[in-house]
């Protein structure tokens, strides 16, 4: 990554293209918005750290849609010219359902 430091500016257009896709994709989940900032990650390599906020949505988070959101994202990075990795970070409110714990006993709420 010549030229890219952890403190290099992200674009515009970069910053768009992420919150467009947040939006496009977890609106139903309770997004609300984003902070986007460069950074370094643990191996010293510049990244996009990316914290989505939400509030409480009356719909079950499914993850596969937040893994197709990621890999959305680092398409799109891609295509724009960025080659830091966009690490993302989602803040869900307390108490929001998640699809596949609803209605099952997983392991974790057996206590």
């Amino acid at each position: 990554m010549i030229g890219i430091s952890a403190r290099t500016p992200i674009k515009p257009r970069v910053k768009a293209a992420i919150e467009r896709i947040l939006r496009e994709n977890m609106s139903r989940f309770g997004f609300i918005g984003a902070t986007i900032e460069p950074g370094e990650d643990h191996t010293g390599d510049p990244a996009i750290f990316i914290h989505a906020e939400y509030q409480l949505s009356d719909e079950p988070v499914d993850s596969r849609v937040t893994l197709a959101t990621l890999s959305m994202l680092r398409d799109k990075l891609i295509a724009l010219g960025e080659e830091r990795f966009p690490y993302l970070r989602h803040h869900f409110a307390e108490g929001q359902k998640v699809l596949g714990d609803i209605g099952r006993r997983s392991p974790r709420r057996r206590a």
